[in-house]
This record gives C-alpha cells, structure tokens and sequence, in this order.
C-alpha cells in the first residue's frame, strides 16, 4: 500500500486586464525548488521559463502564462504565491541614502497589493480623421522578448505583437492577415502626433506595485520605494 497524497486546495481568481476567471492550486514543494534554483542562476530566460511552467501546472495546463498581459500575469503569480506560501511576506530594501549600505525590512500584507485598471486608455486609438488602430496589452512574452532593447529597437516589435486591427471608412484590416514587413512600413509611416496618441496607451498600461515606507537598520534613515513587478514579489 502506498503513502497517501494530499490533495491540493482550489482557488479561483479574475484578472484584472483581460478579464479571465482562473482556477488554480498551490504550488508544491517540487514546483518551488524549480522556481527557487531558476532565482538563484540569476539567468532571465530560466526564470521565465520556471514561472511559465508552474502557471501551466497550477493551472492543469489551462492557462499559457506567455500569452496574458504581463500585468494578469504578475497578478495571477502574486496570487498562486500567497496561497502556496502566505499573505505576508518580509521584503528587503537598500537604503536610499548616500553612502549607506544598510538595509531595510518591510512586512507586506500581499493580499492588499492592488492593480488600478481604471487609469488604461481605450484600446481603440483614432489617429486620423480616416484611421483608427485597435491595440492589445502587451504579452508577457512580448516584454521578455524585447527585455533589454533600447527604446527605437523595442518600438516596431511592441507594435507589431499588439496591433490587432486597422479600421478606415471602409475596411478593416487584420494585422495577422499581414506580413511584417508591411505592418513595419505602416508604422514607420505614422506622424510624430499619430504615434504619440499610440504611445499613451502602452503608457497607460497599469502595473503590480506597492508603494511602501521602510528605515534603515544600519543609519536609521525612514525611506520610501515603489515595488514593481514579479522579481519585487517573487
């Protein structure tokens, strides 16, 4: 007779950009090592590639972690996090002043970390009296992909992986029905105030973070610091 195996738990969650309700567990000792060797290489492909995996197996494979808005995503693990591990987490920070290499502790209620959806733009952009773009977020694996290009190199594959459609007064136009190079030649056709418009949406994009207050062990010294992103909850 073999030993008895727990079985997890069920959670379900809405993420906050798409909408998607998702059905997850906690993970397991086995899915945190892998998670954990991933951090300590300090390698960006391998840790993408742990948290895309354990999205998958939390998830009984329903959810491609690569594919959400890097916001849900962050969402979704912050989430799976708190249910495997615990609704509080103690976070170190360096202090902020000059020629202190003190650190600071700051005890967060995970659970209170909120994503503000109510400042994003609409997705549908009219740059034109003609012309109106339709956008979606950006994956999570667009953002690792371009992760490390300056700005001008970053701008053309963000487009491409988010442009949707084009409508003018009588058509629409699938972007995936398109070949690259020409969906390049549309954007390197914009006008200065057309792409501004464009890029006010990306900027309005929401993002997990927590401003917190935290002092110095070593000086003393009381700072403030925003939190951001997977690597500020991992």
């Amino acid at each position: 007779m073999g030993l008895p195996i727990q079985k997890a738990p069920q959670y379900k969650c809405e993420l906050p950009i798409s909408g998607i309700e998702v059905n997850y567990r906690p993970f397991l000792v086995k899915e945190q090592n892998h998670l954990l060797v991933a951090r300590e290489s300090e390698d960006a492909a391998a840790i993408f590639d742990a948290i895309m995996n354990l999205i998958k197996a939390v998830t009984e494979g329903k959810v491609d972690g690569s594919k959400l808005p890097l916001v849900d995503l962050e969402y979704l693990f912050l989430q799976i996090r708190t249910k495997s591990i615990g609704e509080t987490a103690k976070v170190p920070l360096m202090c902020m002043k000059d020629e202190c290499d003190g650190v600071g502790y700051v005890e967060m209620d995970l659970t209170k970390v909120a994503v503000d959806t109510t400042i994003m733009l609409d997705n549908k952009i009219q740059i034109s009296e003609e012309l109106m773009i339709e956008l979606s977020p950006p994956s999570s694996e667009l953002v690792y992909n371009v992760e490390g290009l300056d700005e001008v190199e970053m701008i053309k594959p963000i487009l491409r992986g988010c442009m949707l459609r084009i409508y003018d007064e009588e058509n629409i136009y699938e972007m995936s029905e398109f070949r690259d190079a020409e969906i390049d030649e549309f954007i390197e056709n914009l006008t200065v105030p057309q792409f501004e418009k464009i890029s006010e949406y990306f900027e309005s994009m929401p993002s997990l973070k927590e401003e917190v207050e935290y002092k110095c062990d070593k000086c003393g010294e009381v700072s403030n610091n925003i939190l951001q992103g997977l690597q500020s909850f991992f």
